[in-house]
């Protein structure tokens, strides 16, 4: 029985030993197989380039012209390898001196012998004779004379013709922020005549035209100015001597806060913001001669609120759009007018006594909290007139557009006198006169 077991043991081991060899063996062999065809293949492909390359069915007289240029891209290059070209033989990377055609020689070279390196196919572009346009067959240069011209266009480091030094630091003066305190810089005085000559003073000198042409209360008159981008007057009193108007101007915008009071020979003082004219809350603008008049003007819409105006003999205060007055005082002897191209606000205004007449001229004037002086013409002018030809509208509810409204509290010669209604206006304001602009 034992003898029975060895036998079968010794069988299967020799079966399983046989198995395991010819496993080994097919594996080697195999592995051999594939490196042979690797090694093979290099060359293979290097033949076939060979003969595409060398085919003359294939390949004219404008396929050679396609190939000659196909190569020379490839050569302008990296300088780099591939497997084809290193397995391809020295004459298929040989080339035409002209850029032609590739030369394939007879007989190939010893194996010996080094393949000769791929030269760069390009050419250097002729930059100067393309920017100059030169002519190769006469060897002109024709481009000089056009050179020449725009030579003469370039700026010149001298002067202008006309150009003044004086002038120019003057136009600088002109567009200088200035912050005055009681006196007036001599760079900032500028004379009339130089301000009409100046293209950066026009938004003062068009709102000087616009404020003399529009009323024959303040005809037109030669003037001497002070003038900057930005005027800021600082509380105190101001010198202002001049045979007849003295004007402080801004440009852009003019400012004051506090009390400032103008004195001298001016007989009228004109203030004129070219964009706007603001004022501190509770500031004072005061002219003390007797018989000077007091001008505001801005250019842009004007609000004033808690301010005291005071003139010698008249008040003029304008804006060429909007004007906002509250809680304003205004003294003057002969007239105070109250003008906006658009609309004209006025609520809770007190009127110096024994003035002679007040002017108002907008667009639409709303009026509230006001009693005018029983002295005092009043003359109101709108767009439309007056309802029936002479009276206002009576209460913010009836408020109408180019119309002047008495929206609460009006009086005339005493808050007693209310003028609320047709009957009460005829009874109490005969001195009130309602018509269209002119």
């Amino acid at each position: 029985m034992s003898d029975d077991l060895i036998i079968k043991w010794k069988n299967r081991s020799g079966s399983a030993c046989t198995l395991f060899c010819v496993a080994v063996l097919s594996f080697a062999f195999s592995s051999l197989a594939q490196d042979t065809e690797s090694s093979k293949k290099p060359s293979a492909e290097a033949t076939d380039s060979k003969e595409k390359d060398t085919d003359p069915a294939d390949d004219g007289e404008s396929g050679s012209s396609d190939d000659a240029t196909s190569d020379n891209k490839d050569g302008s290059g990296d300088n780099e390898q591939t497997p084809d070209s290193v397995g391809s033989s020295p004459e298929e990377s040989a080339q035409n001196p002209a850029g032609g055609d590739n030369i394939v020689s007879g007989s190939p070279p010893p194996p010996s012998a080094a393949a000769p390196p791929a030269s760069l196919s390009f050419a250097v572009p002729d930059v100067s004779g393309k920017a100059f346009n030169i002519k190769r067959d006469s060897g002109t240069l024709e481009d000089l004379g056009e050179l020449g011209r725009m030579a003469g266009l370039l700026p010149s480091s001298a002067h202008p013709s006309g150009f003044s030094e004086e002038a120019f630091n003057r136009d600088i003066s002109l567009l200088t922020n200035r912050n005055l305190f009681g006196t007036f810089p001599t760079s900032a005085r500028f004379e009339q005549s130089e301000l009409d000559a100046s293209d950066l003073a026009v938004d003062i000198t068009s709102v000087w035209n616009h404020l003399s042409s529009a009323t024959d209360s303040f005809p037109l008159v030669s003037y001497s100015s002070v003038v900057g981008r930005t005027l800021s007057l600082a509380e105190g009193g101001y010198e202002v001597n001049s045979g007849n108007a003295f004007l402080l101007a801004a440009t852009s915008d003019l400012s004051y806060s506090g009390e400032v009071s103008f004195s001298g020979s001016a007989s009228r003082v004109v203030l004129i913001g070219g964009n706007a004219v603001s004022a501190s809350a509770g500031s004072t603008l005061k002219l003390d001669a007797a018989l000077a008049d007091l001008v505001v003007v801005s250019r842009s819409d004007w609000s004033v609120s808690d301010a005291a105006f005071a003139a010698g003999s008249k008040l003029y205060l304008r804006s060429l759009s909007d004007l906002s007055l509250a809680d304003v005082d205004f003294t003057a002897t002969d007239l105070v007018r109250l003008e906006a191209l658009m609309d004209l606000s006025l609520d809770s205004a007190r009127f110096s006594a024994g003035l002679r007449e007040i002017q108002m001229r907008a667009t639409t004037i709303d009026l509230s909290n006001v009693d005018f002086p029983s002295s005092s013409i009043v003359q109101l002018h709108a767009m439309k007139g007056g309802l029936a030809g002479k009276y206002p509208t009576f209460g913010s509810a009836n408020r109408a557009y180019g119309r002047v409204n008495f929206l609460r509290n009006i009086s005339y010669g005493g808050k007693a006198n209310l003028l609320q209604d047709r009957s009460s206006f005829d009874l109490h304001g005969t001195n009130i006169k309602i018509s269209k602009l002119p």
